[in-house]
């Protein structure tokens, strides 16, 4: 039988996030059963990495690397009759050049009664939301400033509408969700990522 994943094979992890790479390995029969694996990490620059393995359980074996730059990473475990490959894609946070802050969006929004907790409640959620479709780099472009300040404005307008609004979303001009927004879509287009599958 062999190796199987149990972690997903393909990832999308922070600079210094943790990639967790777990599989079982069976036998003939179809039983856990121990191996000895060994795990080969490709850094995006072309070196390896080899971190170390462990059973968590018989047939069933976990490793841990602590990714240090952005790129694409590739892994894979063998044993000596089967081999299994992950991959992880790396992305820069991004907390300098044109990023945002609370005043920026309180100028952007003019008079608000909205708190800086709020603000920033909001802020960190839509900056997460834009980073979970867009490619964002180190450095922060204008477009994706725009369209983070307009996620903000949108997702503070929520806020104030009731749960229970029987008109659908495109009825209500204050009723578009932050990522719908055609404004939005518009400047956040240059920067979205490719879905496949």
């Amino acid at each position: 039988m062999g190796l199987r994943a149990l972690s997903s094979v393909s990832t999308l992890l922070p600079v210094g996030g943790q990639w967790v790479i777990e599989v079982e390995y069976r036998n003939l029969d179809g039983y856990l059963a121990s191996a000895t694996p060994a795990v080969v990490v490709t850094l995006p620059a072309g070196t390896v990495a080899n971190p170390t393995i462990e059973a968590v359980t018989t047939g069933r074996y976990r490793a841990a690397y602590t990714v240090g730059s952005a790129g694409r990473y590739v892994a894979r475990v063998t044993t000596s009759d089967d081999a299994v490959d992950f991959a992880a894609f790396v992305y820069a946070t991004t907390a300098g050049t044109g990023m945002p802050v609370v005043a920026d969006v309180v100028e952007y929004l003019g008079a608000t009664s909205h708190s800086e907790e709020t603000i920033q409640d909001a802020l960190d959620a839509e900056a997460a939301a834009q980073r979970a479709v867009c490619r964002v780099g180190g450095v922060y472009p204008p477009d994706l400033r725009q369209a983070l300040l307009r996620r903000v404005a949108r997702n503070l307008a929520m806020r104030q509408l009731p749960l229970a609004i029987p008109q659908g979303d495109s009825e209500i001009s204050t009723g578009v969700l932050p990522g719908r927004d055609p404004e939005v879509r518009r400047l956040e287009a240059p920067h979205r990522r490719l879905v496949i599958g």
